[in-house]
């Protein structure tokens, strides 16, 4: 159904716009997981509990049996998984990390093929090689059970449109209609000052109700849109923000410009965890979705790990994210590593993080945008997308004080551009390194 979505004429998908969208909001286990969801509510903490620990002790049995892997650790390590009794036991079980899914993949595969099979997933690679693992694909379904029970607090119905902003587009295609979830599909990769009247004519065409996306994309969507004086001919009742760490000024900038609310969650592809934003840049993990433990990294920082429910081809049992958390009362504060690890090498190479820049110096305030993209130690080129009131003149008076902040220790060349470079995925970060240390 994907391949002929893919293949079909436009006029014809929005034909059969219905079909694909009640594969998805008719779909068996669709269904089922926001009927739990619904339900959760009227449940104490005590079932809630109950109901994850069961989930737990569940995908631990399924993957001694029938996972080599497992099956393997836990006869090494003389785990029982039947005497599995209490939370605190999983404890026993190693950590999985990334090397070892790479260094153990096949180990890792069920012997037991799930119903309606599975596909091959991977990581955006944001923290180095992207991670290849398989997904069975009913996840799918149950995953956006629990997206759409989130997207009720901004007002979200089935019948809403999207604009999503998450892509790297369809070859010159600006955008392509996705009928299975009533959106328009936004290339990011050619978004620029030179198309940006082509997206608002086409959204406002659209009139969709929600933004949906990544925040650096939606964010530049709007500091276009603002730099050119083009409004949005129709009201929004919320933007959902997905797959990026959450910039708290970018957020402030896109509800303030749309005059909306924004929410998102935290989740991966892995798709061993997921985590609802209750309260701004507040967290909870989900007990339905899985099991999720914090294990102290450093005085007041916590790894992320997780066991997964919804997956049984390539279960992910304490699988160690990239992520840390910050526990904050009942509540945490959820920091990717995407972009911890990202910085600029001087001559000596010298570790210069962002901080070294003084972004919001009153030059920047002349920039839409900008990014620096570093291939050799003490050489590093800033990209720059200026507004109309930016003077020529000016690039003198910002290399100077570039110079000044970084006392010689990094060569820094500036360069005007149309558009910045985007990630494989179509994401935007501010520092590019593609030095290898």
């Amino acid at each position: 159904m994907k391949n002929l979505r893919d293949n079909m004429p436009e006029p014809l998908i929005y034909m059969a716009s219905p079909l694909f969208r009640n594969m998805l909001i008719q779909n068996e286990e669709f269904c089922k997981y926001y009927k739990m969801l619904e339900e959760r509510k009227s449940l104490n903490k005590e079932t809630i509990k109950e109901y994850q620990f069961n989930k737990l002790k569940e995908i631990i049995i399924y993957s001694y049996v029938n996972v080599p892997y497992y099956h393997e650790l836990f006869n090494r390590i003389s785990f029982d998984p039947y005497k599995f009794s209490d939370f605190r036991q999983i404890e026993q079980i190693p950590l999985l990390t990334r090397e070892l899914v790479t260094q153990n993949f096949d180990m890792l595969i069920s012997t037991k093929k799930v119903k309606n099979g599975y596909y091959i997933g991977q990581t955006g690679g944001s923290t180095g090689t992207p991670l290849k693992f398989y997904l069975d694909y009913d996840s799918i379904y149950k995953e956006n059970a629990f997206i759409y029970y989130y997207r009720k607090k901004l007002g979200y119905g089935f019948r809403d449109k999207l604009a999503t902003f998450r892509v790297l587009g369809y070859g010159e295609k600006l955008w392509r209609y996705n009928p299975m979830y009533k959106e328009i599909l936004f290339s990011t990769t050619r978004l620029a000052k030179s198309t940006i009247s082509e997206y608002a004519r086409r959204i406002n065409e659209f009139k969709p109700q929600y933004l949906n996306g990544y925040l650096s994309a939606i964010w530049y969507l709007a500091k276009l849109l603002k730099e050119y004086h083009i409004d949005i001919k129709f009201k929004l009742k919320g933007i959902f923000l997905i797959s990026e760490n959450i910039d708290d000024s970018q957020r402030e900038f896109i509800e303030k410009f749309f005059n909306t609310k924004s929410s998102t969650f935290y989740g991966h592809s892995e798709r061993a965890v997921i985590a609802e934003e209750v309260e701004q840049n507040k967290y909870v993990f989900d007990p339905y979705y899985g099991y999720t433990e914090q294990i102290q990294c450093k005085e007041d920082e916590y790894s992320i790990v997780s066991t997964g429910f919804l997956n049984k081809t390539m279960p992910f049992i304490r699988y160690q994210t990239d992520d840390i958390c910050i526990p904050e009362e009942q509540y945490y504060r959820i920091e990717g590593k995407r972009s911890s690890t990202i910085c600029l090498r001087g001559k000596n190479n010298e570790f210069l993080t962002s901080t070294g820049f003084n972004i919001g110096m009153e030059i920047f305030t002349k920039f839409i945008n900008y990014q620096f993209i570093q291939t050799e130690r003490g050489k590093v080129d800033l990209f720059i997308i200026v507004n109309n009131e930016f003077q020529p003149q000016e690039l003198i008076a910002l290399q100077k004080k570039l110079d000044k902040q970084t006392n010689g220790v990094i060569d820094i060349k500036i360069k005007i551009v149309d558009k910045l470079v985007l990630t494989e995925r179509g994401k935007f970060q501010k520092y590019i390194s593609n030095i290898v240390n």
